[in-house]
């Protein structure tokens, strides 16, 4: 039986033990914030396809098997609920994408959605800093931009396609605020994701040349404390910037360098040269059948602008950040705790 309806209006979620649901909860954002709701005394009941994952484990949390492509799992899980944090994607930057990725980034939102309508609950849903245009690129990077429906990459454009769900509902009703986290490291990274896979490659140096990217880093820990802020705070409709400071891939790589002890490139191609060597690094891939070192998304994704607007969450949500050494500090020694820097 699904809860009554209430009233959907611009309202806050108050900071009381609440009982929240994540989607995609065994994830690299996932788990941090469920660990973090946790921290904070809230009762947690995640939703993820198949058995717990390692991530997952001795979490005092519900834990419920089930898809967001299927409604009957959706409302069993949002069930005696007050807030849902929609964190369930697929990320695929290969040339040959996995063909679920669009379909649990956008139908798999648009089912979350329907049915946070249809029971009223408050929604936090993840988007990301690239569902947006960014250009032009010597301009800040703000909320304010329109979404990037246009995108040539597939999960930036599935990303907006998604948000456009969201902002449709709360026309209709739906109290949602949307969260957009610029690129995470930091601790509590089990896949590891790309940032984490980057990294430990260049601990045993797999990455003798850099290409000149640019990004904004942000620790992982930051993005689920602002992420918990946007639910008791955000305003319905809204989109919030959840990201770091911008850094030349030198400056980041220098500081990893430093505190593993190893030796790290100190050179960095112009980003144009990956185009040119992108050929051959995708016929390497169909002679080895591994997945190539190099994509276009890739690339794509490694274009940025120079600064990237978090001014509005920390004005309405108190976000705050912590230094960059302390979020890669904490990642190296998470590494070491998995075994994963021994030879």
């Amino acid at each position: 039986m699904l809860p009554s309806r209430v009233d959907a209006s611009d309202k806050r979620v108050s900071l009381r033990r609440v009982r929240t649901v994540v989607t995609g909860g065994g994830g690299r954002l996932g788990n941090v914030l469920v660990r973090q709701l946790l921290e904070d005394g809230h009762q947690v009941r995640v939703l993820e396809p198949g058995p717990r994952p390692r991530s997952l484990e001795g979490l005092d949390i519900d834990f419920m098997p089930g898809s967001v492509l299927e409604a009957s799992d959706v409302a069993r899980a949002i069930e005696g609920s007050d807030v849902v944090y929609h964190l369930a994607a697929k990320i695929d930057l290969r040339p040959k994408k996995d063909p679920m990725m669009y379909t649990v980034n956008v139908e798999g939102t648009r089912t979350v959605v329907e049915t946070c309508l249809s029971c009223g609950l408050r929604l936090v849903h993840t988007s990301s800093h690239h569902a947006v245009e960014r250009e032009p690129l010597d301009q800040p990077l703000t909320e304010d931009r329109p979404l990037a429906l246009d995108e040539k990459c597939d999960y930036h454009r599935s990303k907006a396609v998604g948000e456009t769900i969201v902002l449709d509902a709360c026309a209709k009703g739906l109290d949602a605020v949307i969260v957009n986290p610029g690129s995470m490291i930091g601790p509590f990274d089990y896949e590891p994701s790309m940032i984490g896979a980057a990294l430990l490659d260049m601990y045993f140096g797999r990455v003798p040349v850099l290409l000149d990217m640019l990004s904004d880093y942000v620790d992982v820990r930051d993005v689920a404390k602002g992420m918990i802020a946007a639910a008791h705070k955000g305003r319905r409709g809204e989109r919030y910037f959840l990201t770091g400071d911008v850094i030349p891939i030198l400056e980041m790589v220098s500081l990893y360098g430093e505190l593993t002890g190893r030796k790290v490139p100190t050179r960095a191609l112009p980003l144009w040269f990956g185009w040119v060597i992108l050929p051959f690094a995708l016929a390497g891939s169909a002679l080895t059948k591994k997945d190539p070192f190099l994509t276009g998304d890739m690339l794509r994704a490694s274009v940025s602008n120079a600064v990237v607007s978090r001014d509005k969450a920390q004005r309405e949500l108190g976000y705050t950040l912590r230094p960059l050494r302390e979020s890669l500090a904490d990642a190296v020694s998470f590494y070491e705790e998995q075994g994963w820097l021994r030879a």
